[in-house]
C-alpha cells in the first residue's frame, strides 16, 4: 500500500463533481429536467463513473460514462515511480430517438462542454489534461451513438508528494 493508493478514486470524485456543476451537461443529460441543485439525481443514471453500458436501458436520452487508467513512470535504474500517468476516458451515448437538443446534436454538445472542463486545464488540482482523441465510439447497443473522448493527464502533485515522502 502507498501513497497513490487512492489516486484513481480521489480523482474520479473530482471529475464527478466537475461534470455535475456544468449547467449544459446537466441540462441536455436531464432533458431540462434538472438543474444544478439537483444534478445529483443523474449520477449512475445518465453519469456513470466507470465503463458500463447495459444491455437494456428503459430510457431515451444521453449518458456520460467514464473510466481511468493509471501508469507509473519510473527512471532508468529506481525501483520508485517518479510520477503518475493517469488517462482518462469519457464514453458520451444519445440513443437514436433522441439525437438533438436545442437544434443541435447531443453528442456535439456534450463533446463540446467536456472539452471545456478538462482539456488544456489543470481542473483537476493536478498537472494540465490534454485532449489526446476524440473517436467515433460504435456502442454495443444499436440504438446508441457516440463519441469517445481521452485525455493525458500528467500527475505533477504526487510526483512532488512522493519525493517529500522518501
Amino acid at each position: 500500500m502507498g501513497i497513490n493508493d487512492n489516486l484513481i478514486e480521489d480523482y474520479r470524485s473530482v471529475i464527478t463533481n466537475t461534470i455535475l456543476s456544468n449547467e449544459t451537461i446537466v441540462k441536455v443529460l436531464s432533458n431540462d429536467t434538472l438543474d444544478l441543485e439537483s444534478a445529483d439525481e443523474l449520477l449512475w443514471e445518465h453519469l456513470v463513473p466507470q465503463q458500463y453500458i447495459p444491455d437494456t436501458i428503459t430510457e431515451t436520452g444521453s449518458y456520460i460514462l467514464y473510466d481511468l487508467d493509471e501508469t507509473v513512470i519510473y527512471n532508468r535504474g529506481s525501483n520508485k515511480g517518479t510520477y503518475i500517468e493517469l488517462t482518462l476516458y469519457v464514453w458520451i451515448l444519445t440513443h437514436k430517438d433522441m439525437p438533438k437538443y436545442g437544434g443541435r446534436l447531443r453528442n456535439d454538445i456534450l463533446a463540446r462542454e467536456l472539452k471545456k472542463l478538462f482539456n488544456e486545464t489543470d481542473g483537476m488540482g493536478i498537472g494540465k489534461n490534454h485532449l489526446i482523441s476524440n473517436n467515433i465510439f460504435n456502442s454495443p447497443n444499436y440504438k446508441y451513438m457516440g463519441r469517445l473522448l481521452t485525455f493525458k493527464i500528467t500527475d505533477w502533485s504526487d510526483k512532488i508528494r512522493g519525493l517529500n515522502n522518501g
